[in-house]
């Protein structure tokens, strides 16, 4: 699940619970939550109901769908860190961290408005252009100690 086959996905869970399914603990071959909708039991991504395809979670008590939602709040606090000590302590990074940061928020920017193209959501829309724009921020801060 990467890239727009990701985005998709997420688009259909999330349509499949704002029309009221309840998503489950069990999980579909395909790695997407299964769920209860309408008396049935059905994956949101393969549209297909219940047949013996269900992965159990395992004994640790998490399931994929968490442990990617952790692993992207940690990359997302690594993002700010990284934005705080741009800011507060500029003079102590050499130019070639400098460097390789500006790329970084470069890149980050570009991926952001091209996957802008292909969003209808308005709260989505929002949100990456909110990230674009502290990107942009960022990188005048980064140019002005250079």
């Amino acid at each position: 699940m990467v890239g727009k086959d990701s985005d998709d996905n997420i688009q259909k869970i999330t349509k499949l619970l704002e029309k009221g399914g309840t998503m489950l603990a069990t999980h579909h071959e395909c790695g997407a939550p299964m769920f209860r909708y309408q008396g049935k039991i059905i994956c949101p991504v393969c549209d297909s109901q219940e047949k013996k395809q269900i992965v159990e979670p395992q004994e640790t008590g998490k399931t994929e769908t968490e442990k990617q939602q952790i692993d992207r709040i940690k990359q997302g606090q690594q993002k700010k860190n990284l934005a705080v000590q741009v800011q507060i302590a500029p003079q102590s990074a050499d130019i070639s961290q400098i460097s390789e940061i500006n790329d970084i928020i470069i890149n980050k920017v570009r991926e952001l408005a091209a996957s802008l193209e292909n969003e209808a959501e308005i709260a989505r829309i929002k949100d990456k252009m909110e990230c674009i724009e502290q990107g942009l921020k960022i990188l005048k801060l980064l140019r002005e100690q250079e």
